[in-house]
C-alpha cells in the first residue's frame, strides 16, 4: 500500500492568509488613528494655551487635526509613489546588477530558467514575464518584480540556477509567479507609501522645531512654546505611526509569504520541491551581496539581508515555519509521496467554459501539462521569432493576418507598402504559413510568449508597430473573433510601454456603465460558435444569465458588429472594476459552451479576449475536484 501523501492543504492557507492580511490592514487604519489622537491630545495643551479653552474634548480642533494629517499624510504618501515608480520592474533588476536572460540561451540551467518560466506563465494565463539573472550572487534566491502582472520581471540568483533541480526550481518560479498574480508587489508599494506619508509627520515637525530653534539664534523673534510644543507632538505621532506602520508593513510582508507558498503548491501539486529549494537556500545561504539588497529584501523569496531582525521586523518568515507547513508528516513523508495524476487538456464539456474562469490566478498541474504540450507542438521557428524583438513584431502582425486568400494578399501588400525596406513584410510572410497550421490555444501561447519581447522595442518601433497593427486589422474588418482581440491586446500592451503606465484605472464598477460594450463582446462571441441567428441568440442567453444582466438582450446582427468598433469595445470594458471583468468573462465562457461543448477554438477566444482586458486565464483543460473551484480571477489593470 502506498504511504499516505503528505500534503498542504494550500485552499485553507491561501485563505488564511487573505483573512490574515485583511486584519493587518484594518489594524495598519488603526494605526493611523492612533496617530491622529496623539497629534491631538499634543495640540491640546498650546490650544489651551492660546484660546483659555482648556477642556479635553474639543470637536474644531479634532477636526482640524483630522485635514491637517490626512493633508500631511496623503502629500507624503503621494511623494513616497512617485520615488517607487508606475513600474520598476526592470530599474530594480539592474540597479543590483541583473543581466536579461538570453532568448536562446546555452548554459542548461539557464535554458532550464527559460523553460519553467514559460510553461508557468502560459500555465496561468500569463505574459512571460521578461527573466533576469544575478551572475555574481552566489546564494539560492529569486525575486519578482513590477507592478502589473503584464509588466512583472522574475529575478534568479546564480546560486538558485547551479544548486536547485528542476522541481525544485519549478517550485520557486510558482511562488514568484504567486507574487505576481496576487498583485503583491502593488499592495507592498502602497503600504510603503502609507508609512511613508505617516513618517512625513515627524519630517513636518522636525521643520517646525527647527525653524523656531533658527529663530533663536538668530535673536530675530521670541521662541514661541506653542509652535514648540506642536512640533514635538508630531515628531512624537509621526514616529509612532512610522513604526507602527512598518511593523504591519513587515507582518503583511510574511503573510503574504505564506500565500506564496500556499499557491505554489497549488500550481504544482508538489510541495516536496518548494520545501527542497527552502532547505538550499537554508543551507547554502540566500545573502545578497548587491548595496542596495535591503531595499528590496521583502521581495525575496528568502532573507537576503543579514542582520535583519527573526521578530516582529523580519520581512520573511522563518524558513522552519515555512517547511513546517510545507511538510506536516516531515520531509521523510514528502519525498515518497506519489506525483498526483494529470487532468486530461482536451476540451470538455460546458462544465469546464465555468472552470476556466473560476480558475484564473489559481491553475494547477493539468494547466501546467497543457502549457507544456503547447510549448512543445510550436514550431521552433516561431518560438525563436516570439523571444527576440524583431520577430516578436513580425510575429505580432501575422497573428492579426486573415487566412490565406485575397484579404490577406492585400493585408500583406499594405504591409509592404509602409515599410520602408520591406523587411517586416517579408518577416511577416515568412512566419505566415507556420502559424497557418496552429490552432487558437497555440496563437495565444504565442502571444504569451511573444510579449515580454515588444517590450525591448524603441519608442519609435513601439509606434510603428501599432501602426502596422492598425492598418492590418482594418483591412481585415470585424469578421475574426481572435485576430480582433489580439490587435486589442497587442495595442493595449504597446500603449503601456509607449505611456510608461503599469496599470489601467477603474473607470466603471456597475454593468449599466458598459452594456453596450458587453453586448458587443458577447453578440461576436455568440455569433463565433454558431451559424444560424436561433442558436446565436440562446448563446447570448446563457451569456447575459451569466452576467447577471437584469433582462433579455437582443443579438446584434452579423454587418452590424462590423461597424460597432469592437476595439472600442474592449477598450471600454478594460477600465472596468476586476470584479465586473469577472463577470464578462464568465459570461463570455457561458456564450462559448452554449451548445454543450468547448472547441479548442472557443477556449482561445475567451482567453484572448481575457488577454484583451489584462486578465490571466490558464488554458482550458478538463476540471478535477477542487482545480475546479479555485478561486476567482486575479485581474490585472
Amino acid at each position: 500500500m502506498a504511504p499516505r501523501r503528505a500534503t498542504l492543504d494550500f485552499f485553507a492557507g491561501q485563505a488564511s492568509a487573505r483573512r490574515r492580511t485583511a486584519l493587518l490592514l484594518v489594524a495598519f487604519a488603526l494605526s493611523a488613528a492612533l496617530v491622529v489622537a496623539l497629534v491631538y491630545l499634543g495640540a491640546l495643551l498650546p490650544f489651551g494655551l492660546y484660546t483659555g479653552q482648556a477642556r479635553l474634548w474639543n470637536g474644531r480642533l479634532l477636526a482640524w487635526v483630522v485635514a491637517g494629517v490626512a493633508a500631511v499624510v496623503a502629500l507624503g504618501a503621494g511623494w513616497q509613489a512617485v520615488a517607487l515608480g508606475p513600474d520598476g520592474g526592470d530599474a530594480v533588476a539592474r540597479r543590483l546588477g541583473a543581466v536579461p536572460l538570453a532568448p536562446d540561451p546555452s548554459y542548461p540551467p539557464a535554458r532550464r530558467l527559460r523553460d519553467v518560466l514559460e510553461e508557468m506563465a502560459i500555465a496561468s494565463g500569463l505574459p512571460v514575464p521578461r527573466a533576469y539573472v544575478l551572475p555574481d550572487e552566489p546564494g539560492v534566491n529569486a525575486f519578482a518584480a513590477g507592478a502589473s502582472s503584464s509588466r512583472a520581471v522574475v529575478v534568479v540568483t546564480r546560486g538558485a540556477l547551479e544548486a536547485l533541480d528542476r522541481d525544485e526550481l519549478q517550485g520557486v518560479v510558482a511562488h514568484e509567479l504567486s507574487h505576481v498574480l496576487n498583485l503583491d508587489v502593488r499592495l507592498n508599494g502602497r503600504l510603503m507609501a502609507a508609512v511613508g506619508g505617516l513618517s512625513a509627520l515627524a519630517l513636518a515637525g522636525r521643520l517646525l522645531i527647527r525653524g523656531v530653534m533658527q529663530g533663536r539664534r538668530r535673536g530675530a523673534a521670541q521662541v514661541s512654546a506653542l509652535v514648540l510644543l506642536a512640533g514635538c507632538a508630531l515628531v512624537v505621532a509621526g514616529a509612532v505611526g512610522q513604526l507602527c506602520g512598518e511593523l504591519l508593513r513587515f507582518a503583511v510582508v510574511r503573510e503574504r509569504e505564506f500565500l506564496a507558498d500556499a499557491a505554489a503548491v497549488q500550481f504544482t501539486r508538489n510541495p516536496a520541491g518548494l520545501a527542497g529549494a527552502l532547505r538550499k537556500a537554508a543551507e547554502r545561504g540566500s545573502r545578497l551581496r548587491a548595496p542596495g539588497a535591503s531595499q528590496v529584501n521583502h521581495f525575496l523569496f528568502a532573507n537576503g539581508v543579514v542582520g535583519v531582525l527573526e521578530t516582529w521586523f523580519a520581512t520573511h518568515p522563518p524558513i522552519a515555519e515555512r517547511l513546517r507547513r510545507l511538510e506536516p508528516a516531515g520531509p521523510a513523508a514528502a519525498s515518497h509521496q506519489a506525483p498526483p495524476p494529470l487532468e486530461s487538456a482536451a476540451a470538455p464539456g460546458p462544465p469546464a467554459a465555468g472552470a476556466l474562469v473560476a480558475a484564473g490566478g489559481g491553475p494547477g498541474p493539468a494547466h501546467l501539462a497543457a502549457a507544456g504540450a503547447l510549448l512543445a507542438a510550436l514550431p521552433p521557428a516561431l518560438a525563436s521569432a516570439a523571444r527576440e524583438p524583431w520577430g516578436a513584431r513580425a510575429l505580432s502582425c501575422a497573428l492579426l493576418l486573415a487566412p490565406p486568400g485575397p484579404t490577406r494578399e492585400r493585408q500583406l501588400a499594405g504591409l509592404a507598402a509602409g515599410d520602408g525596406a520591406g523587411a517586416t513584410a517579408a518577416e511577416v510572410a515568412r512566419l505566415a504559413p507556420l502559424l497557418d497550421g496552429q490552432r487558437g490555444e497555440a496563437r495565444v501561447a504565442l502571444y504569451d510568449l511573444l510579449s515580454p519581447a515588444l517590450d525591448a522595442l524603441s519608442a519609435p518601433q513601439a509606434r510603428a508597430l501599432r501602426e502596422e497593427l492598425a492598418a492590418l486589422a482594418r483591412e481585415a474588418g470585424h469578421g475574426a473573433v481572435l485576430p480582433w482581440a489580439f490587435h486589442r491586446a497587442l495595442t493595449r500592451r504597446l500603449d503601456r510601454r509607449l505611456a510608461g503606465r503599469a496599470v489601467t484605472p477603474v473607470r466603471y464598477r456597475a454593468l449599466s456603465d458598459v452594456e453596450p460594450e458587453a453586448l458587443v463582446v458577447l453578440s461576436l462571441l455568440s455569433w463565433a460558435g454558431a451559424r444560424e441567428p436561433a442558436l446565436a441568440q440562446a448563446a447570448l442567453d446563457g451569456a447575459t444569465a451569466a452576467l447577471g444582466a437584469r433582462q433579455r438582450w437582443r443579438l446584434l446582427p452579423r454587418d452590424r458588429l462590423a461597424s460597432e468598433g469592437p476595439a472600442r469595445a474592449l477598450e471600454v470594458l478594460d477600465g472596468a472594476s476586476p470584479a465586473l471583468k469577472l463577470r464578462v468573462l464568465a459570461a463570455c465562457a457561458a456564450a462559448a459552451s452554449s451548445d454543450g461543448r468547448v472547441t479548442p477554438q472557443e477556449a482561445a477566444l475567451v482567453r484572448a479576449v481575457a488577454a484583451s482586458l489584462g486578465c490571466p486565464l490558464p488554458p482550458l483543460v478538463a476540471p478535477a475536484g477542487a482545480d475546479a473551484a479555485a478561486g476567482g480571477a486575479a485581474a490585472s489593470a
